[in-house]
């Protein structure tokens, strides 16, 4: 059988039993191999093994689909790692419900076992206080070397993924949607350049929607790749409590950063640290946890922008940004770009140095 055969398998085997693992390690334990699965898919009742939905795919989903799946992939220059494959995140072995198959672009080598992974996450409209907290401590995780690992959505998590780029360490972004789109459309730029610095990496095949129960399911995937998950900004009900409590299922450290008793972003957090978590308001209190010491290096003269170097938006971007903090909406029409390009403009000129974002989606020139 070829490489791109059992390959295939795999992906029938999750296409079949749906995003989120469920029942992957019962159907490995009884049969074995996806294969094995495969042959007795039309001898055997899995009604007692499988949810209804499931039980009826196993026979309705063919290997074609999987083989054209796999075809897509590879038009789309996204690799495919299996279950049985030595690239697979070990890490996600150990999870009660993973993946059969991950997709990727970029190096799936810096989820190595001795890779210090840890994840930052926190609220997608955070708080200028939000804002900078993360700022700083990812800043000071990714200048000493930690892989960031976060979800790639508006917010703190991009504002983890940005810090990390700037510092010219791999970061991990974890996505809810297929390879051929990007969510939210804004982060195309930073995707694209997480994908030449470090991994872009999910369980959803080309072609998947970014539905809303599909970011619930890629929290479990950010907290199993992490060594531990810092709680940056968070309201006490949200998709970042939802990873914590994965995290917390899995045996990993938590830390969170105070916040103001005030504050509704904050009630998460001083949630987490009223219960048990651990006090993070510096990256050295993460990595004086893990004994690892802050890089002692001065730090590097800013470099003056190449404006050349910008792209034709961003150039122009560039030319309305001021002092004075302006919305996104205010931008647009100084600029005349619509809302996407100025959003992928601003980040361009962010990762640049040029940019700064505030609360409130407002942005400023960097002095």
């Amino acid at each position: 059988m070829s490489c791109e055969q059992a390959l295939a398998y795999w992906i029938w085997l999750a296409e079949v039993l749906g995003p989120g693992g469920v029942h992957v390690r019962d159907m490995l334990e009884a049969y074995g191999t996806p294969q094995a699965l495969y042959d007795v898919r039309f001898s055997q009742d899995f009604s007692g093994m499988l949810a209804p939905q499931q039980a009826q795919a196993v026979q309705s989903i063919g290997l074609e689909h999987a083989l054209q799946v796999l075809a897509r992939c590879e038009q789309l220059g996204v690799q495919v790692a299996a279950w049985d494959d030595p690239q697979y995140p070990e890490a996600l072995r150990l999870i009660e419900d993973p993946p059969p198959v991950v997709y990727y672009k970029g190096n799936i080598d810096v989820l190595a076992p001795d890779t210090f992974t840890f994840a930052i996450i926190g609220a997608r409209r955070p708080s200028a206080y939000g804002l900078e907290a993360t700022a700083a401590i990812a800043k000071g995780l990714a200048e000493a070397g930690v892989v960031l690992v976060s979800g790639l959505a508006s917010g703190l998590d991009s504002e983890a993924h940005k810090a990390s780029v700037r510092a010219g360490t791999p970061t991990v972004a974890c996505i809810a949607f297929g390879h051929d789109t990007c969510y939210p459309a804004a982060n195309r730029t930073l995707k694209g350049l997480i994908e030449k610095q470090g991994l872009v990496i999910g369980e959803y095949p080309p072609g998947t929607a970014p539905l809303r129960p599909y970011f619930l399911q890629r929290n479990r995937i950010i907290a199993a790749l992490s060594r531990g998950v810092c709680v940056a900004e968070a309201r006490r009900v949200s998709g970042t409590m939802n990873t914590v409590h994965a995290a917390l299922g899995y045996g990993k450290d938590v830390f969170a950063v105070p916040g103001s008793i005030f504050s509704p972003l904050s009630e998460g957090a001083n949630h987490l640290l009223s219960t048990g978590a651990l006090a993070a308001s510096s990256a050295a209190d993460i990595l004086s946890f893990y004994g690892v010491d802050m890089p002692c290096a001065a730090p590097a003269p800013v470099p003056e922008v190449d404006v050349l170097a910008l792209g034709t938006q961003a150039q122009a971007m560039r030319k309305v940004l001021g002092c004075t903090p302006k919305t996104l909406a205010e931008l647009c029409e100084a600029s005349g770009l619509p809302a996407g390009a100025a959003m992928a403009a601003l980040t361009e000129l962010e990762l640049a140095g040029v940019c700064r974002q505030l609360a409130g989606r407002r942005f400023v020139h960097k002095v």
